[in-house]
């Protein structure tokens, strides 16, 4: 089990082009979490995904499980068939992240997770605009309320006074675990400096960034290192 908030942890989304050299590359480049984004695998069969899966767990890597909904940037899964996906992966996984608006498929992610000894993360994305702070705030108490271990939440940024909303918000629920960030060039800094207003993972990327903003994960270390993050690893 990932033990969370003891350390700042560094997420790799990945799908399944070059999987094994990208997973073995992210082992060595010291990331904790490799993040399966399942509705971007070109095979979704049970015995693919799982065999993807194991050689993550054989690594000794930790594992986040999404199958992102086409509603919030990924693909036109039915529920069926991402229900089946998670009860399969849920043995190797460590976190289950399922969307907020997801809301057929939250209780069934929940209960598969706690079947599992697995944590469940609700997520939600606004590509268009950063919400209000009070918006902000119900979708964390939403999120707790339907049995949300971890909260996830991501916003396209136009200002920096979005930037500030987005960590004031997360640092006013440092109690609770979540994972905050701003999307677009300008909340980049979310990425790294998040964790000083109490998010505890940042998404990288080797390569090509899954998502707007990402901070390579090179770059991303020199700066966690810089700014105290990170302990220098010693030989």
């Amino acid at each position: 089990m990932l033990k969370l908030g003891e350390k700042p942890l560094i997420a790799l989304p990945v799908d399944d082009k070059e999987f094994e050299k990208t997973v073995e590359t992210a082992k060595e480049k010291g990331i904790d979490v490799i993040e399966l984004r399942i509705d971007q695998f070109s095979d979704r069969s049970l015995d693919y995904v799982i065999g993807k899966a194991s050689f993550v767990k054989e690594l000794g890597l930790g594992i986040i499980t999404t199958i992102r909904s086409a509603k919030e940037g990924g693909t036109h899964i039915s529920d069926y068939e991402r229900e089946r996906i998670y009860k399969a992966i849920a043995p190797y996984s460590d976190i289950l992240d399922i969307e907020l608006s997801s809301e057929t498929m939250i209780d069934k992610v929940v209960k598969i997770s706690k079947e599992n000894d697995c944590l469940t993360l609700i997520s939600y994305h606004d590509f268009e605009k950063t919400p209000s702070e009070e918006e902000i705030q119900k979708i964390i108490d939403k999120s707790v309320s339907k049995g949300a271990d971890i909260v996830k939440y991501a916003f396209k940024v136009k200002s920096f006074d979005d930037v500030s909303r987005i960590l004031c918000v997360t640092n006013k629920n440092k109690d609770k675990k979540l994972v905050a960030i701003a999307m677009g060039e300008l909340g980049r800094i979310t990425r790294m400096a998040g964790f000083a207003f109490g998010s505890l993972i940042t998404y990288t990327y080797i390569g090509v960034a899954f998502a707007p903003g990402q901070i390579e994960v090179d770059k991303l270390k020199e700066d966690m290192l810089f700014y105290g993050f990170l302990e220098e690893e010693r030989d």
